[in-house]
């Protein structure tokens, strides 16, 4: 009957299959798949070892207490050639228990053609597993006496390395199972949890759970079963095998009945079924009783014997019935899987290459020539970092937002002064000039910090004379003032670059461990010898700082024209705000709303054009207005000359207290030369006055006060008459005096008597007209040479250095080198895992398109 059944086609692609598993397995394929399979189990003594020998057709070892330590693999194949049987030992786990990167499967014992020799031959085959320190050579010499004396300390009670039996002959069914040892109770805990534990290991997944179960127990008492039916909650997978029924006794009656209902599916059901088996008992064993014989004997007990011939399910009994079931279901299951297991194959093939171009690849070059490569790329990616581009930009970002805050930081220790002495109410007002009116840490109050006075300056200038002559301020009475601003300027450049310092070292040591991460000791060596080259450029840029503060205590520079027109802006302010012609709608210091700040004034529009850092109207009107007018004065000059005269000058802007005298025609306008006929009258009349509305200041400009009576500057404004000096002007034109430069608040302050305080009023004005002069030096030069001194000549360096360091070029240049890149254990474990998963991944799908191919 096997032989028609090996004849069909259906047995032709049973051994397709069958072969295709089996050769997957002996690959290792299980180690990544979850390949069809039966697995035999049971308790210790439950007659397992009867089945095994059953389905096979061999002799398997039998002892007193557990014989099997070690899973056995049956690989039978229906062949019309004689009987043979060959023997391998598939290594999966190493010594420590853990499993191999690499499945191999050495042959143990090429061929047997004699069944008595098998025993014998299974016996060393196990002992080989659970002594792997001893040779084959010897353990194939030994006899079942010799083997068991040969055992040592170092032998392993069980092992998961699997015993395969290759057989071959015209009464097997292609069929392939494994039996595991059994389960254990009387032994250490150790021992019986590392024998569950690879039981469990075993019928999990597409698993066929064969549970040999003996019917001299109840069969709640099976462990077995239990974890069976862990493994398999719907019971779909799991088949009971009920074995020594010949064991119950003819008294037995209702155990016998309660049985037959687990047999007919009355009591503990499976999805799959029970079936019972009859072997032969010891005294059969002993005499050699065949297996055609043995399965005929089982197969009358089964049709002659109550109850079992009274069952209603008669195919669930007998060895070969058991047998034909088995190798059907372990067909159907792979057929079944087939495509799934190929499409894992391929997504878990992927998945480890791609695992594996995170994984750096070994290196297989000189370890010098490695190294000089390593380095070169890590210091061409830094230059390019410190040169900074579009897809680079990270670096000098960092750099730029830390010298933004250095400049804030020097902005915020400008001199602060208030034109009044100590006896007079402050009057608070914007510690900046109009060029600065829109930068929010040039645009506080001047009372946000301690200022000093017009009392103080003249206090400090007073004990700074020596041997000067009347009137004439000391040198060092302003250079004292200039050296006091500059107090916290070394504690804000260090901040400064220390920022620096800080992203700078930050990018590299990502770099270091984006590049040298793998080799411990040469990221932790890169790290030293970057630390030691930074520290040396930030000693020679330290030097060059320190320098350049100390140059800052000596007031000294040649950009007069700035100088001067800073100065003369910071004059024109202090006076202004002195004789109360400015007001500035400045905030309380403590809230210090820069935003919500002003600098508007009466008599012209609160957004006016700017050119320079002066103010005028679109009309190129600036912004002044007399006593007595109500309208700024219209400059009949070109408007590049007035352009030209007003914005080389920085200047407050502020107004004139208004007079309630009617207006008046003026008898030419201000600044133009007298007609060549020398007539004094003009075609150009007096604008028509600005309405109320016009004249009233918005809400947002800056307030005109009524000068204080008691202010001389004042008086002498309020008794100023418009014709009288407009008549004036124009004499002075008349006779050549070149004033067409001047502005009416010029010629009217020269003409005005001196403040008592003017003196002090121009020591503020030139010290707080340096600050921005030393600012602008300090903002631009401390960042260019922290650039320059350790940030370009870092990444100038760091080559030549690091290549001088590992001693490139030199003939000992690979034995150092080597040193430094022996890597992390963990990675080159990691890329040994996955380059052996490759090759065995690779290995199972080139097995599986091949299948594809014969079928």
């Amino acid at each position: 009957m096997t032989q028609d059944i090996s004849d069909t086609v259906y047995s032709t692609r049973s051994k397709a299959l069958l072969g295709l598993v089996t050769q997957l397995t002996a690959l290792g394929a299980q180690n990544d798949l979850d390949l069809p399979r039966i697995t035999v189990i049971g308790n210790q003594s439950a007659g397992k070892s009867s089945v095994v020998e059953a389905i096979s057709g061999i002799t398997v070892p039998r002892d007193p207490g557990t014989c099997t330590r070690c899973p056995m693999e049956c690989r039978l194949h229906s062949s019309s050639h004689g009987w043979s049987c060959r023997i391998s030992i598939r290594y999966e786990y190493g010594h420590d228990g853990r499993r191999l990167r690499e499945v191999t499967e050495k042959v143990f014992i090429g061929k047997i053609i004699n069944k008595s020799q098998v025993e014998l031959a299974l016996r060393r085959a196990q002992f080989a597993v659970l002594n792997p320190d001893v040779p084959f050579e010897k353990v194939l010499a030994a006899s079942a006496a010799e083997l068991k004396g040969m055992t040592s300390p170092k032998s392993m009670p069980f092992s998961q390395n699997v015993v395969c039996v290759d057989l071959e002959g015209p009464d097997l069914t292609d069929l392939s199972f494994i039996d595991l040892p059994g389960l254990i109770q009387n032994a250490e805990p150790k021992v019986v949890q590392l024998v569950e534990d690879m039981v469990i290991s075993h019928i999990k997944g597409d698993c066929i759970i064969l549970v040999a179960i003996p019917m001299t127990d109840d069969i709640e008492n099976q462990k077995a079963l239990r974890l069976a039916s862990q493994a398999d909650r719907d019971g779909r997978r799991t088949i009971g095998v009920l074995t020594k029924p010949d064991m119950l006794g003819t008294g037995s009656t209702k155990a016998a009945q309660l049985w037959l209902d687990v047999i007919d599916g009355r009591r503990h059901p499976l999805v799959l079924g029970y079936y019972c088996t009859l072997q032969p008992n010891d005294d059969q064993r002993s005499a050699g009783i065949e297996h055609s014989t043995a399965r005929e004997g089982e197969t009358k007990f089964f049709e002659t014997t109550a109850p079992w011939c009274q069952s209603t399910n008669p195919s669930n009994f007998g060895t070969h019935n058991l047998v034909s079931t088995l190798s059907k279901l372990l067909v159907q299951v792979i057929d079944r899987r087939l495509p799934g297991i190929r499409e894992d194959a391929s997504k878990q093939l992927s998945e480890c290459r791609e695992a594996l171009t995170r994984v750096a690849p070994p290196i297989s070059e000189e370890p010098a020539t490695y190294m000089l490569s390593l380095i070169t790329s890590f210091c061409a990616d830094f230059q390019t970092l410190v040169r900074g581009n579009a897809e680079s930009a990270e670096l000098i970002r960092q750099h730029r937002q830390t010298f933004r805050k250095f400049k804030f930081a020097i902005r915020k220790t400008a001199p602060s002064f208030v034109p009044f002495e100590s006896s007079h109410p402050m009057t608070n007002f914007y510690n900046c000039l109009d060029d600065e009116e829109n930068d929010p840490v040039a645009k506080v109050s001047a009372l946000a910090k301690s200022a000093m006075n017009l009392t103080q300056v003249r206090r400090h200038i007073d004990q700074s004379l020596t041997r000067e002559l009347p009137n004439n301020v000391p040198y060092e009475s302003k250079a004292s003032l200039i050296v006091r601003f500059q107090t916290t300027w070394p504690e804000a450049v260090d901040e400064c670059f220390e920022a620096v310092e800080a992203a700078t070292l930050k990018v590299l040591q990502n770099m270091i461990e984006r590049y040298f991460g793998r080799f411990n000791l040469l990221q932790s060596h890169i790290r030293t010898l970057i630390t030691t080259l930074m520290d040396e450029h930030k000693e020679k840029c330290q030097t060059m700082l320190n320098a350049t503060l100390a140059t800052e205590r000596m007031p000294y520079t040649q950009n007069d024209h700035y100088l001067e027109s800073t100065t003369q802006g910071w004059l024109d302010k202090y006076r202004a705000i002195r004789s109360g012609n400015l007001v500035e709608d400045c905030p309380d210091p403590q809230t210090n709303d820069a935003d919500s700040i002003s600098a508007s004034f009466s008599g012209f529009d609160p957004n006016p054009n700017t050119t320079g850092g002066r103010t005028s109207d679109s009309s190129g009107q600036t912004p002044f207005s007399f006593a007595g007018l109500h309208t700024p004065l219209e400059s009949p000059l070109s408007s590049s000359s007035s352009t030209s005269s007003t914005s080389n000058r920085s200047s407050s802007t502020f107004t004139f207290a208004p007079s309630t005298r009617p207006s008046q025609t003026l008898p030419f306008p201000f600044g133009a030369p007298p007609p060549s006929n020398g007539s004094t009258s003009s075609s150009w009349t007096q604008p028509s006055p600005v309405s109320a509305n016009t004249a009233k200041p918005s809400s947002n400009a800056a307030h005109v006060k009524k000068p204080s009576t008691t202010s001389a500057e004042t008086k002498t404004t309020e008794q100023i008459d418009d014709k009288a000096l407009l008549e004036a002007i124009s004499l002075l034109v008349k006779a050549g005096v070149p004033i067409a430069s001047l502005s009416p608040t010029d010629i009217v302050g020269k003409l005005a008597p001196s403040d008592e305080f003017e003196k002090e009023l121009k020591v503020m004005a030139e010290v707080r007209g340096y600050f921005q002069v030393a600012y602008k030096r300090m903002i631009d030069n401390i960042p260019r040479f922290i650039d320059l001194l350790f940030v370009r000549e870092l990444g100038k360096t760091l080559q030549p250095f690091l290549i001088s360091k590992f001693s490139l070029g030199t003939s000992s240049a690979n034995e150092r080198c080597e040193k430094y890149l022996g890597e992390d254990p963990h990675t080159v474990a990691k890329r040994e895992e996955l380059l052996a998963r490759r090759k065995r991944l690779e290995s199972v799908r080139r097995e599986l398109d091949e299948y594809s191919l014969r079928v």
